[in-house]
């Protein structure tokens, strides 16, 4: 019986590597581990994410697809868009102006993109569900 996830990977782009570490490392503020499958550096980068991880594959393409995603729990929806926004992150917009659409939960979610096109979802936990949101 599945208990949880493990990892989630992302294919980077080679070109990207650099790009890649600074949204995934200081835009959004994961913690970088050892990729203990790959000592050398040269095909994998691991983030921590909670107690779980995301692997990013070096690859000559990434190649990623329009519906693929992770999804990420946020606390607070709002001001991570606003952060990424000011770093100049590729976030959808559902509406003219609007960053997000509310799910059957009550919580409200956006998409953005990391430097490769990689669709990251970004899921407001539901504590913080803000009908009146700006966003």
């Amino acid at each position: 019986m599945i208990l949880r996830y493990h990892h989630v990977t992302h294919n980077i782009a080679r070109e990207n590597v650099g790009a890649a570490r600074h949204f995934y490392g200081d835009i959004l503020g994961l913690k970088e581990i050892p990729a203990t499958e790959d000592p050398t550096g040269n095909r994998l980068i691991w983030f921590a994410v909670g107690e779980l991880q995301l692997h990013l594959v070096i690859r000559d393409k990434p190649e990623p697809a329009s519906s693929r995603h992770i999804a990420v729990v946020v606390d607070d929806l709002e001001q991570l868009v606003d952060h990424l926004r000011r770093c100049a992150v590729r976030i959808e917009e559902r509406e003219m102006g609007r960053y997000w659409f509310r799910r059957s939960d009550g919580s409200r979610t956006a998409f953005c993109y990391d430097p490769d096109g990689n669709r990251i979802e970004l899921v407001e936990a539901t504590r913080s569900a803000n009908p009146k949101s700006k966003i």
